[in-house]
């Protein structure tokens, strides 16, 4: 017989605190209009107090910037370079 686990009250408010300071997820882009060529630069989270984290699709980390928007300037100095968010921003329901 399966255990059913079920959440203590202390367990809840955690869970539920969790799930209001996730991270948003993101992707930096290529794009070469010329070319009508693109694809990912790497993939990112910005964590709720702003700070941007990005890691290659090949894995490891590829570094910390102020923000998600700071990240996209900074790799977009020798092409262009779009940042896509996959996560809604906070307050929006339509994910």
């Amino acid at each position: 017989m399966a255990k059913i686990f079920t959440f203590t009250g202390l367990e809840q408010e955690v869970a539920e605190l969790a799930a209001e300071e996730a991270p948003r997820r993101f992707a930096l882009c290529w794009v070469d209009a010329e070319q009508d060529d693109g694809g990912i630069l790497c993939w990112g989270i910005q964590l709720r107090h702003g700070d941007a984290l990005l890691c290659r699709d090949s894995g490891g980390w590829f570094g910390q910037f102020e923000d998600a928007e700071m990240a996209r300037r900074l790799l977009s100095r020798t092409r262009t370079v779009t940042l896509v968010w996959l996560d809604a921003p906070e307050g929006d329901d339509q994910h």
